[in-house]
């Protein structure tokens, strides 16, 4: 079997400077030394707004990185035999990341962006662009993106897969997470030290997910036959 270049041992020095950074990365945002940074990439996003086309492109864009859309996706790859136990890791992914996150929110505080966004589309009655958090306790909060660390445990686990079959293929799931951290951006959900944070936080979790789990061995089937082998068997 064929294994990913990115899975890394939990003892590589690989994965320690993965944390190092994410804990540096996280002191910096705390200190406030990203505002700058944050603020431009911020200005440059709302001088975007204003083309309908481009509005719905990016709801849509971001309505595919929603955490209901992604259990979705995991709940299928687990129904897919082959796919089992890449999709049982992700629902966990997606259900430890979703919590770990609210509590890194209220560690942080960092304030998510005060300008509001506002589509000049038409959108349903019904229809909302999902918040970042559901817990009321970090609803306000931005870092690290819940959103982006979920979808970058996707790129993570369906790259996985597709790699067996096509490395390039592989390699091209991350577009992913990178255009739906875009539209993050444009829908003013987040700053740009969230997106990044919240990827190096979704690769610390999948990583040790896989290693735990262990992603790389194909899941083990009961051991007790079902009635149709024990049929043919006879």
């Amino acid at each position: 079997m064929k294994f990913m270049p990115w899975l890394l041992s939990l003892r590589s020095p690989e994965f320690a400077a993965l944390i190092i950074c994410f804990v540096i990365f996280s002191i910096l945002v705390d200190i406030g030394v990203m505002s700058t940074i944050d603020g431009i990439i911020a200005h440059y996003f709302r001088t975007l707004e204003g083309n309908p086309g481009f509005d719905q492109l990016m709801i849509g864009i971001a309505s595919l990185g929603d955490i209901f859309s992604l259990v979705l996706i995991a709940i299928v790859l687990t129904i897919v035999r082959r796919t089992r136990k890449a999709g049982m890791v992700f629902l966990m992914a997606i259900v430890i990341i979703s919590i770990s996150t609210m509590y890194l929110k209220t560690i942080f505080e960092r304030l998510s962006p005060t300008y509001t966004y506002k589509p000049i589309i038409y959108i349903p009655k019904h229809f909302s662009i999902e918040e970042d958090s559901f817990a009321p306790s970090a609803r306000d909060f931005s870092y690290p993106s819940n959103h982006v660390a979920a979808t970058t445990a996707l790129a993570f686990i369906a790259g996985f897969i597709i790699s067996r079959r096509s490395t390039i293929a592989g390699l091209l799931i991350w577009l992913f997470p990178i255009i739906n951290s875009i539209a993050r951006l444009y829908l003013m959900q987040h700053y740009l030290s969230d997106i990044i944070g919240g990827f190096l936080w979704g690769l610390i979790v999948c990583l040790i997910l896989a290693n735990l789990l262990k992603l790389n061995q194909p899941f083990l089937m009961s051991r007790f036959k079902s009635k149709e082998d024990v049929t043919k068997n006879l």
